[in-house]
């Protein structure tokens, strides 16, 4: 009886530390064009780190996305894809005039692909605040729509607050921002 009680409360708290959102696509940006092609060389260039997302005024920074809040994602003016070989990805957030942040990603690892002529990005990352710790993961599908780079981020977090409560969500939701150079 003890035992079932306890996973009861147990479940009951789980559940209670869940949270699920899913935002739908922006229709007033209009319908996102088809990829020109299945490989993803075209989104090699330069993005504003700042963008723009329907449901809240405020600017999604496109480094904090890609880099999570570690480091000085604040600093970042735009980021750059370059797709140096096949199979790699080098992602770069600079600020005004330097290089902040840099990672390099591989399609063998798993961190990034080409599918259907969409750029896709994963990242796990450790989350620790004050009271909350957890384990987020974090994947961005860009589109190509010409001037624009669009990002549809889905997020799983898993975690707990002051080391006892469980906590979980999902959020999936869109952002977009303006190609700086080709």
């Amino acid at each position: 009886m003890r035992q079932a009680i306890a996973l009861a409360v147990s479940g009951t708290l789980w559940l209670a530390g869940c949270a699920v959102t899913d935002e739908k696509y922006p229709v007033v940006w209009g319908p996102l064009p088809l990829p020109a092609s299945a490989d993803c060389a075209r989104f090699a260039g330069s993005y504003a780190d700042r963008g723009e997302m329907v449901s809240s005024a405020s600017q999604p920074s496109l480094t904090y996305g890609l880099f999570g809040h570690h480091g000085p994602w604040q600093s970042a003016r735009r980021v750059d894809f370059a797709l140096p070989q096949a199979g790699v990805l080098e992602i770069t957030a600079w600020d005004a005039d330097r290089p902040l942040l840099k990672r390099t990603l591989t399609s063998k690892a798993g961190e990034f692909a080409c599918k259907d002529g969409h750029l896709v990005v994963r990242n796990k990352r450790w989350v620790a605040a004050d009271l909350v710790a957890g384990r987020e993961d974090v994947t961005i599908e860009f589109s190509d729509a010409g001037a624009q780079l669009v990002a549809h981020v889905r997020e799983s977090t898993y975690g707990a607050i002051f080391a006892v409560v469980p906590i979980a969500g999902t959020a999936a939701r869109w952002s977009r921002f303006a190609r700086l150079a080709p």
